[in-house]
Parts: structure tokens; C-alpha cells; sequence
């Protein structure tokens, strides 16, 4: 296994690090996240995006280093697969969930990048996105409700979801 850590401003809390556990060919495993300044661990067990891009770009890390934030955060079990709809504030999501980099949402659908400029995020040189933030970091930073945000991006899946039913008109 390969470790990195790479850090990034989040708007109101300060500098957040992220570590992540990738196999030899930089697969990512999981990942964690962790803001210095709340104490919040957020960790990935299984994350959508697998492959680590620019992977020269992060620093190096240990697997000390790696398992002592991932023991520090709860583990979340993963939902269940379920076809029921989605559940606005409950985040029963199926495609996206406010602990989804960036990033990760990006890779899930070509149209979320018009999403994100619709809510006047990322579109600008002064309030850029940073594509490890999460979703909820980002909604928190810039006063976008997370609700809507998570609706509007599952909104998008319908079409898809519909067809993978089976569903005719």
C-alpha cells in the first residue's frame, strides 16, 4: 500500500488534511479527512473515484500516520442499496452524499459542473472549489443549503435511474 496527505483551506475552519490509502498502481482503498480546527474526522471507506489523480502532487505519508486519524473517526456503515427515492435532510441519497469531494460528484454525471455554477459555486477566480473539499464543506463555506444542493444533483440521475428500471413510457 501507498499513503499520501494533501491539505486544503476550507472557507471558516481553516486548513483541512486529507490522507488517503491507495494500492502499489495508486488505487484509492479509503481515505479520511480531518479539520484541525473542529476536531471532525470524516472518513471514505469506499470511495466513488478510485483512481488518484496527480498523485505527485500530495505529500507522502505513513500507514501509521493514515490509521491513527482513520481510528479517530466513527465508521459510518455504507446505506444499503435501495431503489426507494431520495430523502431530502436524511441524505439516503443513492449517487451523491454531502461527504462526496468534489471531485468525486464531478466524476458521477458530465452535467453536476452546471450545477455547481447554477449555485454560483466555483465559477469565479475568488470563490473557487477545491476538488477535495466535500460537498458539505463547500455548501457550509459559501451558505448554499445542502438539501437543495443534494436534490438538484440527484435530480440529474433520473433519466439514468429510470432507464437501468427498465421503465418505458
Amino acid at each position: 500500500m501507498r499513503y499520501y496527505k494533501s491539505s486544503q483551506p476550507v472557507p471558516g475552519k481553516g486548513l483541512a488534511w486529507t490522507f488517503y490509502e491507495c494500492t502499489d498502481d495508486n488505487r484509492v482503498v479509503r481515505y479520511v479527512t480531518y479539520h484541525p480546527t473542529t476536531m471532525k474526522v470524516e472518513q471514505v471507506a469506499n470511495p466513488v473515484v478510485k483512481e488518484l489523480y496527480n498523485p505527485e502532487m500530495l505529500g507522502p505519508s505513513s500507514s501509521e500516520e493514515f490509521e491513527r486519524y482513520w481510528a479517530q473517526g466513527k465508521a459510518s456503515a455504507a446505506p444499503a442499496e435501495t431503489s426507494a427515492a431520495p430523502q431530502p435532510g436524511g441524505w439516503g441519497m443513492r449517487f451523491f452524499s454531502p461527504d462526496m469531494t468534489i471531485g468525486e460528484a464531478m466524476a458521477v454525471h458530465p452535467r453536476v459542473r452546471e450545477v455547481f455554477g447554477a449555485f454560483h459555486l466555483g465559477g469565479c477566480s475568488h470563490c473557487s472549489i477545491n476538488e477535495y473539499e466535500t460537498l458539505a464543506q463547500v455548501c457550509a463555506g459559501y451558505g448554499v443549503d445542502l438539501d437543495t444542493l443534494l436534490e438538484v444533483l440527484e435530480s440529474l440521475m433520473e433519466p439514468q435511474a429510470s432507464a437501468e428500471s427498465g421503465a418505458t413510457a
